[in-house]
């Protein structure tokens, strides 16, 4: 029994492992989606860690993109789409994401700067822009402790999917030092990762189809 109890136990661990690393490097992406290349893959030409998802949206690409351009820190830009109690809990973010399309923000070029902070020291910058099909952004900004530098793309990419809809992917790469610190990745990062960027692509798929609540 006791021999069985403890074969059971590694296979738990084991299996929720697995399930770890899994969701920490895909959701709702088809193995030719993960396996291929995607717009910005070239900035981060080893990384550390990789994740791709993707998600269904029923309109077609030309009406998800204008959410796609105006994203950024929400007290500068459109925000993350991410739900509010969301970024309070995570990073104590209080400003709300918009629920509508903003004209002013509908406008960015290769070396605009994307802020991801009230105080403008966290950001990306616009490393490729294709409308309406990719939007690629490059940042040495996210460091969280013990990381001490960090070399992160982040790739939105809009395609037609079924039935005249909208096929979106998201794309993150990232290394870090020092090199030790990749342990934290699988761990922390990708189910992190997994949270975040799942609930931006329901609430773009939300606001794109008109059903923000």
């Amino acid at each position: 029994m006791r021999n069985t109890a403890r074969a059971l136990t590694i296979a738990a661990a084991a299996g929720a492992a697995y399930v770890v690393h899994r969701i920490g490097r895909r959701s709702g992406a088809t193995d030719a989606e993960v396996a291929g290349t995607l717009p910005g893959d070239h900035l981060v030409t080893a990384p550390m860690w990789q994740s791709t998802r993707a998600i269904d949206v029923g309109v077609a690409p030309d009406i998800v993109w204008p959410w796609i351009v105006q994203m950024g820190f929400p007290s500068h830009r459109a925000g993350w789409y991410t739900p509010t109690w969301l970024d309070r809990l995570q990073w104590g973010i209080s400003h709300r994401s918009a629920n509508e399309i903003r004209p002013e923000l509908q406008r960015l070029e290769v070396g605009d700067v994307v802020p991801d902070s009230d105080d403008l020291s966290v950001f990306f910058t616009v490393a490729a822009i294709d409308p309406p099909h990719a939007l690629v952004l490059h940042s040495t900004r996210h460091m969280l402790r013990p990381v001490t530098a960090v070399d992160f793309s982040w790739a939105f990419v809009v395609r037609p999917g079924p039935e005249l809809g909208t096929r979106l992917l998201i794309r993150a790469r990232v290394t870090v030092a020092p090199s030790w610190a990749r342990l934290l990745l699988p761990l922390v990062i990708g189910p992190g990762d997994f949270v975040n960027a799942g609930a931006m692509l329901r609430g773009i798929r939300r606001r794109a189809e008109g059903g923000v609540a």
